[in-house]
């Protein structure tokens, strides 16, 4: 299956495009004619293809047709005038002896075939989050299968050099950069953030400084030591087993092992599960924004005063799954997830601005939706106005607003070809600013793609499709880029759906709220006056 584009970026304030496909990342040059620049893959993607079993249908079936060829013997149905001869006895005997040997009361049973095991399945890595560096120079990826964050160098020209593959303690649900552009900042969904230096520094350890080692390196083992010895034993073949022990033991050569050297700190801490991350700086100083599960947004200061808690921002009724602070109007955070509206916040103070209705818009474009599942938060200027992109999970559109003094203004439904993925702009000096989408556009017929008003189908449909502003303001479709031929997988429909769609699994259930006793976010504020 050729899954589509599941994570964007652009690489500085170039005209060149990051995309994440699967288990693998492209780069893209959208100035000159949307060409495939280069391409990086997981490594176990080419196992995956040399793991795999040699044997095919037709050599099933093959076998199957030579062990049919010799069939198990029957015996001959006689008349009543005719007597078997004495090789019919022999060979009914024979096959009786045989028969009730097998069951032991002399009854025909069909013996079971045992069915060979099967090859355990490779599980293919998927990128999950991808990020860049403010000047373009690093990516920052992570695939969760595995747990691992990768980093890679930017050329400048579009060709990613892959630096350090890095496996966390666990699966990260979000990553940023730091305001120093040095640091990458990873939340995982046990509710912990850790800091990582961007580029690993070859650290040596030194024997005044014990204490500067990772505190997840492993310590070496000792070495064995039979418990036995020559007082001990009491027979000849017990003694030359604890010789041979001991000879062996005392011509090897023991190597320490030596874990990961892997530098991250803890920071901070949820007790829900963490699902998203954002920084933002006020008054010259950095800030860590966090949401979990639970409804809470957490404003703490930056490395290395993270445990420090400023303030919360409390209001939310579900859980949260998308932060953005515009870098336009960065006093104000834009957040959603499962919650009918958009919330408006200014984050430093802990106040809530407004609200802003998602559910009305989203069940114009699907009338049987009663929820919705906010999946990504994208903010870019115009001039010097503020907008933010909305993308609802399972909603075949995307949502502009514009991000006002003190509300949030619905502005733009732009109708897809599929379900959205990820969004990025990207501007150049070139041309004007465009809108990147990737859709799944496996979710929608030939058909459908043609009765959208908005979108020109044009050959086959495409997973990245591109936008301009057209002269009353508003996104028209440009054209796509056309998808490349690595990244297949070995995936079913429903395998691929679970990795790409997996916001709507944060949604508690009421069997979460009871054994939680109630909403933490309802119970901690008091309801305003009617």
């Amino acid at each position: 299956m050729n899954p589509p584009y599941q994570c964007l970026s652009r690489l500085g304030q170039s005209s060149i495009l990051c995309a994440a496909k699967g288990a693998s990342i492209h780069t893209f040059d959208l100035d000159d004619g949307y060409s495939h620049i280069s391409s990086w893959a997981h490594p176990v993607t080419k196992q995956a293809e040399n793991d795999r079993p040699s044997g095919t249908a037709q050599e099933d079936q093959d076998i199957n047709e030579q062990e049919g060829e010799q069939p198990p013997l029957k015996r001959r149905r006689l008349r009543s005038d005719e007597k078997p001869n004495e090789e019919d006895k022999a060979d009914q005997g024979e096959t009786g002896a045989v028969e009730a040997a097998e069951n032991g009361n002399g009854k025909k049973k069909k013996k079971k075939q045992k069915s060979e095991p099967h090859a355990q399945k490779t599980e293919l890595p998927f990128v999950i989050l991808l990020t860049t560096t403010e000047d373009g120079s690093h990516v920052v990826a992570v695939t969760g299968q595995d747990k691992t964050l990768w980093v890679f160098e930017h050329d400048g020209k579009g060709v990613l050099n892959e630096l350090s593959p890095r496996v966390m303690p666990k699966r990260p649900s979000s990553i940023a950069i730091a305001a120093d552009g040095n640091t990458i900042l990873s939340a995982d969904k046990f509710g912990d953030v850790y800091a990582l230096p961007l580029v690993p520094s070859a650290r040596t350890e030194t024997p005044d400084a014990p204490d500067a080692a990772p505190s997840n390196v492993t310590a070496p083992s000792p070495a064995f030591k039979p418990a036995a010895n020559r007082f001990t034993v009491h027979s000849k073949r017990n003694l030359k087993a604890l010789e041979d022990q001991q000879r062996i033991m005392a011509n090897r050569k023991d190597v320490p092992k030596e874990g990961p050297k892997i530098e991250y700190e803890p920071i901070l801490g949820h007790v829900s599960m963490l699902t998203a991350l954002a920084t933002a700086t006020a008054d010259g100083k950095p800030y860590i924004i966090t949401a979990d599960r639970d409804e809470h947004i957490r404003v703490s200061r930056g490395v290395p005063q993270a445990h420090i808690i400023e303030n919360f921002c409390l209001g939310h009724e579900s859980f949260l799954d998308a932060l953005c602070v515009p870098a336009s109007r960065p006093e104000v955070l834009v957040s959603g997830g499962g919650d009918d509206e958009l919330f408006v916040w200014n984050w430093k103070a802990g106040q809530l601005i407004c609200k802003s209705d998602l559910l009305g818009l989203v069940k114009k474009v699907r009338p049987d939706t009663s929820r919705v599942a906010v999946s990504r938060l994208h903010s870019y200027d115009v001039g010097q106005n503020c907008y933010v992109i909305v993308t609802s999970e399972l909603v075949p559109a995307i949502f502009i607003f514009e991000l006002l003094q003190d509300t949030l203004q619905h502005v733009q439904t732009l109708n897809l070809p599929g379900y959205p993925l990820d969004t990025t702009t990207i501007t150049s000096t070139e041309r004007a600013l465009r809108l990147v989408v990737a859709v799944d556009p496996l979710q929608s017929t030939r058909a459908d793609l043609e009765a959208q008003e908005d979108i020109k189908i044009v050959g086959d449909a495409q997973s990245l499709l591109l936008f301009e502003r057209n002269e009353a303001g508003n996104w028209a479709h440009c054209g796509g880029i056309q998808d490349t031929a690595t990244g297949r997988i070995g995936l079913t429909r429903e395998e691929l759906e679970n990795n790409l769609y997996p916001v709507e699994k944060l949604r508690k259930t009421e069997f979460d709220d009871d054994a939680k006793g109630g909403d933490s976010a309802r119970d901690s504020i008091a309801p305003e006056p009617c």
